[in-house]
């Protein structure tokens, strides 16, 4: 469309930081915009202000002004679509709408401004009836989209107010007006998870994911798996959480090992230590240089630790060598004082149990 002039005792486990894959957001998919911007009189257009409009989402870009030979560029743009226009003393001139930015390339969109007022002047006549009509259902296409955008937007704004459940309401409503945008249905399911409707926040990441697969973007996708998994997770469903991360990790393995850590994160702070320790090992297969997974799986491994009748620890296997592999890593990590105070402790641990059953008499023989 185009348009003119427009040892620590578990119960002292701290929470652990989760590092979302908030929806919309994406993993650094990006790309770039380049182009030439020629003025009414065919000479280039230097120093008017190029904006870029997400169409998804509210959020905005601009080249402030043109150099000298009209040329513009803005790298690092979200793979989405965008409404680009030419702006000079605040008026607006022309603009493109659904332009594409490419995933790591660069779309380019030239303005011709002269060009354009010429085909105009050429053309000018009575619009069919079918054309009066694709106009009339195109505006109120129009204005449906402005609607939803708005809906949409508020629940934002209440969602980042942290009021889910009026946020909730919101993007209910925009997905009425528009069922096909899986960002829509993605944030209705964030919503309902802080409001602990975890059975619908589940079926709407479903749907998103659905509707995800109309125009694939497997960095998004990942992200909603990921997402996915958490809520799984906190409705105690660990089959399925496992299930959606390794979803997640197949999508994008270069996240896998963070998707994993977020899942064992959220069962840390659902009091579910043992069942995280799974998490965390997982990230550290996918990821062995994963420090923080390392420390995290040696401290929700003690909750898998055996007590003696004398009241000694013996640690789950893996756990002394987590510690270690940490340590490794980061010898001077956050967490490396605890770490070696751990080892020690369990190494003292172990070799005194070794001990014991060295010493202990075989059974049926006699002491001398």
């Amino acid at each position: 469309m185009r348009k003119v002039v427009k040892l620590l005792p578990l119960s002292l486990l701290p929470l652990i930081l989760i590092t979302l894959l908030t929806p919309g957001e994406g993993l650094a998919q990006t790309g770039s915009l380049e182009g030439e911007v020629i003025g009414f009189d065919g000479a280039p257009l230097v120093g008017v202000t190029v904006t870029i409009d997400r169409k998804d989402i509210k959020q905005h870009f601009e080249i402030k002004k043109t150099d000298k030979k009209g040329r513009f560029f803005h790298a690092g743009l979200p793979v989405a679509y965008y409404r680009v226009g030419v702006v000079q003393d605040g008026k607006e001139l022309y603009y493109f709408d659904n332009i594409k930015v490419p995933l790591g390339d660069t779309g380019k969109v030239d303005f011709n401004l002269k060009q354009e007022m010429e085909r105009a002047k050429a053309q000018p006549r009575e619009m069919t009836a079918e054309e009066k009509a694709a106009q009339a259902k195109q505006e109120e296409e129009n204005k449906k989209y402005e609607g939803m955008r708005g809906r949409f937007e508020k629940g934002r704004e209440l969602f980042l107010a942290k009021q889910y459940e009026q946020a909730a309401e919101e993007f209910k409503a925009a997905a009425e007006l528009d069922a096909t945008q899986h960002v829509i249905f993605a944030n209705l399911a964030e919503a309902q998870k802080n409001t602990r409707k975890y059975d619908d926040a589940i079926q709407n990441y479903a749907k998103a994911i659905e509707l995800l697969a109309a125009k694939p973007d497997p960095a998004v996708e990942a992200s909603y798996h990921t997402n996915l998994a958490l809520i799984y997770a906190m409705a105690g469903k660990m089959a399925e959480a496992l299930g959606e991360t390794e979803k997640s990790t197949a999508l994008n393995p270069s996240t896998g090992s963070k998707a994993y850590f977020n899942l064992g994160a959220t069962l840390v702070n659902s009091g579910k230590p043992s069942e995280a320790a799974d998490a965390f090992k997982k990230a550290t297969e996918v990821d062995p240089n994963n420090a923080d997974a390392q420390y995290q799986l040696g401290i929700c491994l003690m909750a898998r630790a055996q007590t003696t009748p004398e009241g000694k620890v013996i640690p789950a296997p893996g756990t002394i060598e987590a510690f270690q592999k940490y340590i490794e890593l980061k010898p001077n990590g956050s967490y490396a004082a605890v770490a070696r105070d751990m080892i020690t402790t369990l190494s003292a641990t172990v070799e005194t149990k070794y001990k014991a059953e060295k010493e202990k008499p075989v059974s049926g023989a006699k002491k001398k």
